[in-house]
Formats: structure tokens, C-alpha cells, sequence
């Protein structure tokens, strides 16, 4: 409001930054809920279909599998008996060259698969050849040769990696379906055995085979079918040599943008479909405004920051500290600039998806980069709240915390860091909550907030008298050192900021003492309902730090009339009088600053003034 009373310049950022906040309000609830639907379905459909693959290719699968449970109501699912691998290895074999009579879904082999459309019933009839069918691979992890005596024993523990392609003929599946132990023989004559002597050398097998679907997405936009491939990989692993093999299906689908296709429905776009649209290029043309005016202060403020420095250098003499050169930095223009380019960035990736140019990676990094830059958005608006002073104790207290819980938090990591280390190496074998690293650091920020505080006791195996009795007392001792010392003081710092910035309120919010600050408070704030004060700081009164494009004649006009007066006259600065003894003590000059900007001018007649801190 001071702004426009006094230069009569309509504020564009503060009205850009409320426009931006109304409209990316707006297309979080709307046009994010439909992406945020279409993730959904996407990753309900990955996930669903690795299910899918699972209960098709593990013999006895069960539902109670599926389901994620900590801990775990069972163990993993494992083989014992060399019958046993056998029949599961027969069982996926059985299973994937039944797989589209079998299945109800639309799924079909990674290969080239002609069709004919001959009923108007059942318009596509899939015709292929069982010769067609892609053979799948049994890639085996072994090591050379193990020779086992009565009192000796030989390994050669040369790794070897070998795969084979298990062409197999009509007559050898319907064997394997009829007899899963068929599958023994036919492996045979193809030189892989898995047999009680090859228990300690083979130490892995691999099944793979892919496989294609077709998902159908009502939630889209424009519902168009897509096309996936599925990589399918069953693990036999038997690295352990315990007896126990252990089964696991890993299936990785990637979307394959060669798929052709027609959708028989009308071209029309909905106006759902071109609101959303509409939407989604106002919010980037706010955005893109936004970032050049910002990026445009932030410039102008290092250009007045120079300015500064060589005033003071010159002509009094001393040097400006950090602290007093970071305040010509806005942190709140970084961070709109910051939110803006990612909103730009999620938009743009919004709109490829839309055009359905389909990337896994493409749906997380828009949602990655349209919630972070909402996110900003609204973490903006503490900004705003900073003009009243009873809004204003959030950020004061985290400004003033800030550097001391920095140092404090440097220390704690490092208490921290020995704990995590110490838990992983001691304990790791014995509990599942201390395996790795992450696990280990995952289950201490859960003690840390008090959670699974009894669960961790119990996980420890007991199995070893002296982990079990370290483990509880390492427990013991991190939940009572972090919660009841490292967190109180923690808080205790965050306390003593905000008694300060209370103390401060209470006494009229003085300000930190600094060499720019006793500058700028060395006179006075002239009142703004001044007549002469509101001609001192209007507009073209200003100090012209950049040079405004359109504008080419007139700003060659004040480039030449500066550089006449630097070549008949000394430098003329602001109203600062310095009563030590210096070459300006006896001199008159005014020094006007506006909102980052300001104007040269002399008039010995004038009384000198400065604008107030925040408006430098």
C-alpha cells in the first residue's frame, strides 16, 4: 500500500503471487486429482499384475502372501526336497505355455502374433502356431566341480555362468502338464541336472521369459489403451547350500510405445478435457511471469548491493559484513523462483502425459515436481504473514534457532552415526530390523520416536546369551540417551530462540546492531503523507540500475547525461553524514532508495533522509 501511495506503481509480484497461489490451488484439486487417479491406477495395475504373475507361476501361492506384514506371519516361500524344485519348476513351464488359455486377462507371448477378424462375436480370434511361442531361458549360477570323499573334499570354486533355451516340442509340455517329474528327464538330455550331489554347486537358477498385456484406463483423459511388456525372472537361490531354496518372482513391466491400435469412439474433447487444458497454461504463464519478475528484484538487488559496498568502501571507509550483504538477498524471491521453475517443469510434463508420450518415470517426476512446487507455494505465504507482527513468530524463532540447531544437529549425527554403525555390526545378523544399513537407521528413528520399542527387543534372536544381553542394553541405552538428552535439549534450543524473539517483541522488536543498519537508522523514516517526501522517493526519482528495454532512447539519454556529471563533478551519494573527519562531512547529498532501487540527486537545500532497512 506505501508502495502505491507514494509512487503510485501497482505492486505486479504480491498480485502475481496471490493469482499463482488461487490458480496451482486450483489445479492441485483438479487437474492433479485426475493425475494423481491415473498414478494410482497405473501403479494398482504394476503392482497387480506382479500378483498376478505370482499366484500364475509359484505352485501354492497363496493370498496371505500378497498381503505386507511386519513381521511376517510366514517365512519365505522355499522349497526342501530336490522333488520339490522339480515339480515348481514343472509347474511354471505348464503354467506359461497355458497362459492365454488359462488366464483371464490379456495376456499374450513376447512375439509377433497374427489375427483375423471373423466374428462379429468375438471380433479379434488370436491364431498362433505352438512354434511361435518364445522359448524360455534357464540361466544356472554354479561353481566348477565339487569332488565329496569320506574325510576329504574338493571345490573347484571357479564362478560359472551358463544359460540355456529350453526349446521344448508340443509332446514335451504335454508330458511335463500330465507328470511334473517328466521335467527331470527332458532337462537331462539337455545337460542340466539339479540332483542332490549338485546341492553345492549350483548356487542359483534363473527362469525367464517375458510375456505382453494390454491395460485399459477408464481414469485417463483420452482412455487409450496401453501396451506392456512384462520381464518375468523366477530365482531358485540356493547360495546359502542350508537345504532351504528359496523361491522368489521378480517382474519388471515397461510400457512399449510401438504398439498399434484404434479406438472406435467420437474425436470430441470433452470440456472437462479444455478446462483442464485452459488451466494448465494460465498457471504456466503466472509461473513464467512470476519468475522473471523475481529473477529481475533479485538482480536489481545484487546491482544495489555493489553499489552499497563501493559507497561504503569509498567514502566511509568500511567493509560490509556477510550478514549485512545477505540482506540484499530475498530468500523469499528464491524460493518463489525456485517453486516457479518447478511448477514450470511439472506442468510441461503434465501436458506430455496428457499426449499420452507414456514414462514410467514421467508420472513420478510430475507428481515429484508439481507437490514440491505446491508445497513452496504455500510455505510462500508465511511471506505475507510477515507484515503483522503477531503472524510473524514462526519465522523469527526459526530464523533465530536456525545456526544453533545446525551445530547441535552436527553433533547429534555423529552420536548418531556410531550408534547405527555399531547396531548393524553387532546385531544385524541376529535381527531382521538391523540387516542393512537403512533398516538399521530406520529402526532407531523408530525408537527415537518411541515406536516398536518392545518389537525390537523381541526380533533379537536369542539364539546367542551374549548379543541378546548387548542388544538390550544398546537399546536401553539409545532410547534413554536420544529421547530423554539429545531431544530435550533439541527443544531446548527452539525454546530459548523463541523466549528471545518473545523478549524482543515485548521490548518493540529491536533490531540486531550492524554497521548497514546504523547507516540506514542514522535519520529518521521521513513521514510518507509528506508532499516533499513523496516527490523525494516517486518514481522517476529512482535509481536507475538497469536499463529498461523498451525504453532505448530514453536510456541512452541518462547513460550519456551520468557520464557528464562523473566528468565535471565527484560522485554524489545519499544523506548519511558522517561526523568523523572525511571528505564528506561538509557536503549536502541526498541518497534515495526505493524498494531495492533509488536516485542520485543534489539539493543543498534539502534535509538528508533514508529510506527504512526493508526497504533496501
Amino acid at each position: 500500500m506505501e508502495k502505491w501511495t507514494v509512487r503510485r506503481q501497482f505492486p505486479f509480484k504480491l498480485a502475481l503471487q496471490i493469482l499463482k497461489i488461487v490458480f496451482v490451488t486450483v489445479q492441485v484439486s483438479l487437474t492433479c486429482f485426475v493425475c494423481r487417479e491415473m498414478r494410482i491406477t497405473h501403479v494398482d495395475f504394476l503392482g497387480d499384475t506382479v500378483t498376478v504373475m505370482r499366484h500364475k507361476f509359484l505352485k501354492d501361492w497363496d493370498d496371505g502372501r500378497d498381503t505386507v506384514v511386519y513381521p511376517p506371519d510366514s517365512g519365505r516361500y522355499s522349497v526342501y526336497k530336490s522333488a520339490d524344485l522339480i515339480e515348481n519348476f514343472a509347474f511354471i513351464v505348464s503354467s506359461y505355455y497355458s497362459i492365454r488359455e488359462e488366464s483371464f486377462a490379456s495376456f499374450s507371448y513376447d512375439t509377433t502374433i497374427h489375427h483375423s477378424v471373423t466374428d462379429e462375436n468375438n471380433p479379434v480370434i488370436w491364431n498362433h502356431d505352438f512354434d511361435r511361442i518364445p522359448p524360455m531361458k534357464l540361466c544356472i549360477n554354479r561353481i566348477a566341480s565339487v569332488v565329496v570323499r569320506n574325510s576329504t573334499y574338493e571345490f573347484d570354486i571357479s564362478e560359472v555362468y551358463e544359460c540355456h533355451s529350453l526349446n521344448l516340442t508340443r509332446v514335451e509340455v504335454d508330458n511335463i502338464t500330465s507328470d511334473p517329474m517328466a521335467l527331470q528327464d527332458i532337462l537331462a538330455k539337455r545337460n542340466v541336472t539339479f540332483k542332490h550331489e549338485d546341492a553345492l554347486i549350483i548356487s542359483k537358477a534363473s527362469i525367464l521369459f517375458n510375456l505382453r498385456t494390454i491395460h485399459f484406463s477408464p481414469v485417463s483423459t483420452d482412455q487409450t489403451p496401453e501396451c506392456y511388456r512384462i520381464e518375468v525372472k523366477v530365482v531358485f537361490d540356493n547360495s546359502r547350500h542350508t537345504g532351504q531354496v528359496f523361491i522368489d518372482l521378480n517382474a519388471v513391466i515397461s510400457y512399449e510405445k510401438l504398439c498399434n491400435g484404434r479406438i472406435l469412439k467420437g474425436g470430441v474433447v470433452s470440456a472437462y478435457t479444455f478446462l483442464i487444458g485452459l488451466l494448465d497454461m494460465v498457471v504456466l504463464l503466472l509461473c513464467l511471469a512470476s519468475l522473471i519478475l523475481c529473477c529481475r528484484a533479485l538482480i536489481k538487488a545484487h546491482l544495489l548491493k555493489i553499489k552499497t559496498l563501493d559507497f561504503f568502501d569509498r567514502h566511509l571507509g568500511l567493509k560490509l559484513t556477510l550478514s549485512d550483504q545477505l540482506t540484499f538477498l530475498n530468500i523469499w524471491y528464491v524460493m518463489i523462483v525456485v517453486n516457479d521453475v518447478l511448477i514450470v517443469i511439472g506442468t510441461v510434463c503434465k501436458f506430455t502425459i496428457e499426449f499420452k508420450d507414456f514414462d514410467n518415470d514421467l508420472f513420478t517426476s510430475t507428481g515429484i515436481l508439481l507437490g514440491t512446487g505446491a508445497l513452496l507455494v504455500y510455505i510462500g505465504l508465511l511471506r505475507y504473514l510477515r507484515f503483522f507482527n503477531q503472524y510473524n513468530i514462526l519465522i523469527l524463532t526459526i530464523k533465530k534457532s536456525l545456526p544453533n540447531m545446525l551445530r547441535f544437529m552436527v553433533c547429534a549425527i555423529v552420536l548418531y552415526a556410531g550408534f547405527l554403525v555399531a547396531g548393524w555390526v553387532i546385531i544385524g545378523p541376529y535381527s531382521i530390523k538391523f540387516r542393512t544399513l537403512a533398516q538399521s537407521s530406520e529402526a532407531l528413528f523408530s525408537l527415537l520416536n518411541g515406536d516398536d520399542m518392545f518389537a525390537t527387543f523381541y526380533t533379537i534372536n536369542d539364539s546367542n546369551t551374549t548379543i541378546k544381553i548387548f542388544g538390550t542394553i544398546y537399546i536401553y541405552v539409545f532410547v534413554s540417551l536420544f529421547i530423554y538428552v539429545v531431544l530435550s535439549l533439541f527443544i531446548a534450543i527452539i525454546m530459548d530462540a523463541y523466549e528471545v524473539v518473545k523478549d524482543r517483541y515485548q521490548q518493540g522488536l529491536v533490531a540486531e546492531r550492524s554497521v548497514l543498519r546504523e547507516f540506514v537508522n542514522s535519520l529518521e523514516v521521513p513521514s510518507l503523507n509528506n508532499p516533499e517526501a513523496r516527490e523525494q522517493f516517486a518514481q522517476q526519482q529512482l535509481l536507475r540500475l538497469g536499463v529498461h528495454l523498451p525504453d532505448f532512447r530514453a536510456a541512452w539519454e541518462r547513460l550519456c547525461t551520468s557520464i557528464l556529471r562523473r566528468t565535471e563533478s565527484p560522485f554524489a551519494y545519499g544523506s548519511f553524514t558522517n561526523n568523523a573527519s572525511n571528505n564528506i562531512a561538509n557536503s549536502n547529498h541526498t541518497f534515495t532508495t526505493a524498494s531495492g532501487s533509488g536516485n542520485e540527486r543534489s539539493d543543498a537545500s534539502a534535509e538528508p533522509h533514508v529510506m527504512p532497512m526493508s526497504s533496501v
